[in-house]
């Protein structure tokens, strides 16, 4: 597998990495990895948060919109 070098950006932040990966998700996932983590959500997790106004977003979706050419 041939690998690049990939420029990882922090939307937040700005802060820029360097990353060698064979794909570009594969950049992200290594980036992400030290600063976020995901588990099944629990019940009460879902209650909790649902109740506080938060939306359930959907990875598929945004995924499928990110494919899509600009027309």
């Amino acid at each position: 597998m041939s690998t690049r070098i990939y420029l990882v950006t922090d939307r937040e932040s700005q802060a820029k990495r360097l990353i060698r990966a064979g794909n570009q998700a594969q950049a992200i996932r290594h980036a992400v990895a030290s600063r976020f983590g995901a588990e099944v959500a629990s019940q009460n997790d879902l209650v909790t948060l649902l109740a506080a106004g938060q939306a359930v977003e959907s990875a598929a979706q945004a995924s499928e919109a990110e494919a899509e050419p600009a027309a």
